[in-house]
């Protein structure tokens, strides 16, 4: 963790590298990359992402936009070719939901996802979440891994000073900032991918590795923006808390924020532990 020199500066690769091919009704063809390698094969979350992708491009109704799915990891996602397949479950007039599954070659899926996805509706606006620290302070470093590999490295990202892997703190919660790298932007897709991009937040409790692979992944966007803007030097305040962890699974919930105090999206993860 932190560092200096090339590590901190390598070029990440943007989501918009990675195509979609299609190869048919609601079926898509992929690459997955090198470069998006987590601990457990491809990262769930980058995976969630495209098919967030696959889905828009099925639906082709710009007027909806994702504004809750859940995915389900099933096994490892090796880097090479995926299928993503969109099943169409019921278009309403309003509200739209999807099925999309990823395989890989002739095996049975590595990833299920449901989403949902709909036009702003008029209703009550409230909110008792608080948010972290919105700006970056200056004691913040660079998140980086030795040897610079890994798909940590897709984003430039700092963390909080109390956010260190196996310290042994009293919570397991895990503070960071980040922000797209062009040509990236901070639309459903590109959230999708970060509510899943850190490592999981029993790291920073225990204080030696352990299971923390990801079950099931939730988000939810609180935005119907296709895009949400982001000025020059601005960041996304992420915080990543788990709450509880009892026979081998821990709960893990999130929080992504603009700048400007905006909450975008809340996140929830089911992880092994242990």
């Amino acid at each position: 963790m932190g560092g200096n020199g090339a590590d901190a500066e390598r070029s990440p690769q943007a989501l918009a590298e990675t195509d979609l091919h299609e190869v048919g009704p609601g079926r898509f063809e992929a690459l997955l990359p090198e470069a998006w390698t987590a601990l457990q094969g491809v990262h769930g979350g980058f995976v969630a992402s495209l098919g967030v992708r696959a889905v828009n491009r099925t639906m082709a109704d710009p007027s909806r936009t994702l504004r809750a799915a859940t995915f389900g990891f099933i096994r490892g996602v090796r880097p090479g070719a995926a299928t993503f397949a969109v099943e169409e479950v019921r278009i309403g007039r309003s509200l739209a939901t999807y099925h999309v599954s990823v395989a890989q070659g002739e095996g049975p899926p590595s990833v299920v996802g449901r989403l949902h996805l709909s036009p702003p509706w008029a209703g009550d606006e409230f909110s008792d979440v608080k948010s972290p620290a919105l700006e970056r302070p200056p004691d913040a470093r660079r998140f980086t891994i030795p040897g610079g590999r890994g798909h940590v490295h897709n984003l430039a990202t700092w963390l909080h000073p109390e956010t260190t892997l196996f310290a042994g703190r009293t919570h397991a919660r895990w503070m960071a900032w980040t922000r797209p790298t062009h040509p990236d932007r901070v639309d459903a897709e590109w959230l999708t991918m970060l509510g899943d991009y850190f490592p999981p937040a029993v790291a920073v409790r225990n204080t030696g590795p352990s299971r923390a692979v990801t079950i099931e992944y939730g988000i939810q966007i609180h935005t119907s923006a296709e895009s949400y803007p982001l000025g020059a030097g601005q960041h996304l305040a992420c915080e990543m808390h788990a709450t509880h962890a009892a026979s081998g699974f821990a709960v893990e919930d999130g929080t992504i924020w603009a700048p400007d105090g905006t909450l975008l999206a809340t996140v929830r993860q089911t992880r092994l532990a242990g």
